[in-house]
């Protein structure tokens, strides 16, 4: 009789810590996949919205100017903002599933994705020559450009001379390279002139560490746009902002 009295008990614990056990495995093996699905969603929201801009942007140029465009997207995350230095739109989101690995880059077009956030950007004394640096950090380098002159105070600047020197953080080894000129139409007058050089940001914990060199010759102006993405083991260098005299 006492073991038929404490049997519905027993039953009723069973069936309440199976309940548990069900919850738990759903909540462990179903969140994930919904958060998965979720940032996929954004990712690819985010993709198209950027692919539209940007064909939005070239059919504009190619109509001259006072050509106007309306355009309507849709934001579910993230966060989209105007880069006025870099003359791009930055999409940035925190992603937890890992549907990106950090370190990737892809390119499709005029829209790049990244995943990242270990570059930093600061200015230092790196070589030790006495003159302040602007230096672009991720986990694999360090890239280190020459600093010089102001917006308001330009100076006499040679392009061969700007990448001063690429630390490889690893082995901590030291390459200085013997040219980084940068010429226009192949015309060499274009690779020297006045200008001067500046970071995007200063800050740690970036996608991306950014400086720009401003240069203006005898017949064009344009900036050279050095990028180093987070886990990257490269330097993207781009003309932007090129205007013939």
């Amino acid at each position: 009789m006492l073991k038929k009295g404490i049997s519905p008990i027993i039953s009723t614990v069973l069936i309440i810590l199976l309940g548990f056990v069900t919850v738990s495995i759903v909540l462990f093996v179903g969140l994930p996949a919904i958060e998965k699905a979720r940032e996929s969603a954004v990712l690819n929201e985010a993709m198209q919205n950027m692919k539209a801009i940007a064909n939005t942007i070239e059919e504009v140029a190619l109509e001259g100017v006072g050509s106007l465009r309306s355009l309507q997207i849709k934001v579910t995350a993230g966060n989209y903002k105007v880069n006025e230095k870099t003359n791009s739109i930055d999409f940035t989101h925190f992603m937890k599933s890992g549907i990106v690995q950090p370190g990737a880059f892809l390119e499709e077009g005029d829209v790049i994705l990244t995943c990242g956030a270990n570059a930093r950007a600061y200015e230092e004394d790196f070589d030790y020559d006495g003159e302040t640096d602007l230096v672009l950090e991720n986990e694999i380098l360090r890239v280190v450009i020459l600093k010089n002159g102001t917006k308001t105070s330009q100076v006499s600047m040679n392009t061969s001379k700007l990448i001063k020197m690429i630390n490889l953080k690893e082995t901590n080894v030291n390459v200085t390279p013997s040219d980084s000129l940068i010429m226009l139409d192949d015309y060499i007058e274009s690779s020297y002139g006045f200008g001067y050089s500046e970071l995007v940001k200063v800050d740690d914990h970036l996608a991306r560490a950014e400086a720009i060199v401003h240069m203006s010759t005898t017949f064009v102006s344009y900036d050279i746009l050095y990028t180093l993405q987070s886990g990257a083991d490269f330097v993207m260098v781009k003309i932007q902002n090129a205007y013939y005299k």
